[in-house]
């Protein structure tokens, strides 16, 4: 049998569909993979009627439907419980480790992190575990592919000191080596396994399908996604659940985790299954849903919102690389978008309008020898790691200037971080020209300026209020270099777009990925952007009127809409 499997670009998802492929090619049948990307036409169709559907789920199923390919593979934990009118879950092979692990600097363990470490994850239902384990450290919600989370903590620009993952992930990837300890953690319903999908008319293919299955496996996430279906959750909400076959007996555990990990739900029964598969899966159904009602009779419903008892809030705990979410741009939905820079608040507003975002960062900053002259009227602060670099030398804002700017409300967030506040910050636009417009307002002219940050800055801030009758004084106090290499970036061919936010950026990304090649749109931060990108050889297609996420989006949906019209 010839088939054609198709797949996410990311480097999980393709791994994870070669397995399955090699599995059926051992078989005896030829399979190719074909990288499904999203066409921006996964709007508001008859798949969204079934509720909750994943972004990533839609778009391969958006392909089964069509026709386009015979089978796909999800990771079935993040696969919604709703069934989908024509579709099947074909097999469910032998589940991997289930486990959620600790990647941490230093070889440190959970209970050796120092008190106030940073732990990255970007699931409410590892951050209410680990802070009713560690309720003295600090949980930061992280987004991003595998590469681009474990380089928050063992990079070189690491920035915390640990993110939790799964286990069965990594060891798909070869990267099991990473983690530095087993977390005891209930798991997602469904995590470590694997679905495989296709036409429910394909009886031919069920068949093949049916080889792969694991009986053992398919009864107990089959019972765990029943707690998740009968509580009314999705598949991020903060709930945890673990199931096993052993013998004729499957045993089922379930919690619900308040998002502070200060109070948990706990459930507990087991049931005797039948040997047929179709018996199996109704007792684990009837097991799943017992588990939940005794959830629901303990007060589950009191610590965190389930639509199985009120109007659902899971907005809340749910990331929108999972679940479709309001306020998300058609022309966005399931695109692939490359933001050269570390992971921040563009890239989770681009993931919150519908994009696939991977933040991964092209620069390193090196701090550069400085010292401080003595205090102006104004202290200028045109980026959020000059702020940090201050902060790491122990300076204090006060120190520099009477009052202070911040050049956006990105910086304007730093600086409050150090509970300082900034006393001007332009609306609408966040560029030099626009502070300036600013600054020379609040005070005409005369005023003593110091501007720390970049040695590559632009000169616009400085010429414009030199310009104004200010006295101004550059500082530079650091200077970003190109990485060796970006772990987490994926091949140009799987980006619909990639977004440029400085014209240092642009020659970072040359130098370390190259340039794309037509097809990818090239999204400029502001017209100095585009003008130094245009320089360095870069096809601009697209300019962000605005220097922020809704001047960015706006820019991307023109783009892309352009492209599919």
């Amino acid at each position: 049998m010839k088939l054609t499997l198709g797949t996410r670009g990311s480097e999980l998802a393709r791994t994870q569909s070669g397995l399955v492929a090699e599995a059926l090619r051992a078989g005896g049948h030829e399979v190719d993979l074909v990288t499904i990307r999203s066409e921006g036409d996964v709007t508001a169709g008859s798949l969204l009627d079934v509720g909750g559907l994943g972004v990533f789920a839609a778009t391969l199923r958006v392909a089964l439907l069509e026709g386009r390919v015979d089978l796909v593979v999800h990771s079935l934990k993040d696969l919604p419980t709703a069934p989908v009118p024509g579709l099947m879950i074909g097999s469910v092979p032998p589940r991997a480790e289930p486990a959620d692990v600790l990647c941490a600097r230093d070889g440190l363990t959970l209970a050796t992190l120092p008190a106030g470490a940073l732990v990255g994850t970007g699931s409410p239902r590892r951050a209410a575990q680990v802070r009713a384990a560690r309720p003295d450290v600090s949980v930061v919600e992280i987004r991003g592919n595998v590469g681009t989370r474990l380089a928050r903590t063992l990079g070189p620009d690491a920035d915390l000191d640990a993110v939790v993952l799964a286990a069965a992930g990594l060891d798909r990837l070869g990267r099991l080596d990473a983690a530095t300890e087993a977390l005891p953690l209930l798991p997602a319903p469904g995590q470590g396994a694997l679905a495989i999908e296709c036409r429910a008319d394909d009886a031919p293919l069920l068949a093949e399908l049916a080889r792969l299955d694991s009986r053992a496996t398919r009864a107990a996430v089959t019972a765990e996604r029943a707690v998740l279906a009968a509580l009314g959750a999705g598949c991020a909400a903060p709930i945890g659940t673990s199931a096993r076959l052993i013998g004729h007996t499957l045993t089922l555990t379930a919690a619900v985790f308040s998002p502070d990990g200060a109070a948990t739900v706990r459930a507990e029964k087991a049931t005797i299954v039948p040997h047929s598969l179709p018996e199996t899966m109704l007792a684990a159904e009837s097991l799943g849903f017992t588990v939940a009602q005794d959830l629901l009779a303990g007060g589950a419903a009191h610590i965190t919102p389930l639509g199985a008892s009120r109007p659902s809030e899971l907005a809340d705990f749910h990331h929108d690389r999972v679940l479709w979410a309001p306020g998300t741009h058609p022309a966005l939905i399931g695109r692939r978008v490359l933001l050269p820079r570390r992971d921040g608040a563009l890239a989770d507003a681009l993931r919150a309008a519908g994009a696939d975002v991977d933040a991964v960062a092209v620069t390193r900053t090196e701090t550069l020898p400085f010292s401080l002259p003595g205090p102006a009227d104004w202290v200028i602060l045109t980026s959020p790691i000059a702020v940090e670099v201050l902060a790491a030398a122990d300076v204090e804002l006060s120190m520099l200037g009477d009052q202070i700017a911040a050049v956006g409300p990105a910086t304007a967030r730093a600086i409050e971080e150090l509970d300082a506040h900034a006393d001007v910050v332009p609306s609408g636009r966040s560029d030099a020209e626009a502070l300036v417009a600013a600054l020379v307002d609040a005070e005409p002219e005369g005023a003593t300026a110091l501007i720390p940050g970049s040695a590559l800055s632009r000169p616009a801030l400085a010429d414009g209020l030199t310009a104004g009758g200010w006295d101004v004084e550059r500082l530079d106090t650091y200077t970003t270099v190109p990485v060796k290499e970006a772990p987490g970036a994926r091949p140009w061919s799987d980006y619909d777009a990639v977004v440029l936010t400085s014209g240092s950026i642009a020659s970072a990304t040359s130098s370390v990925l190259g340039r794309p090649p037509a097809g990818v749109a090239v999204i400029a931060f502001g017209q100095p952007t585009a003008s130094a990108a245009t320089r360095d050889g870069w096809q601009v297609d697209a300019i962000a009127a605005t220097q922020d996420a809704p001047g960015v989006i706006d820019a991307l949906t023109r783009c892309l809409d352009q492209e599919n019209s």
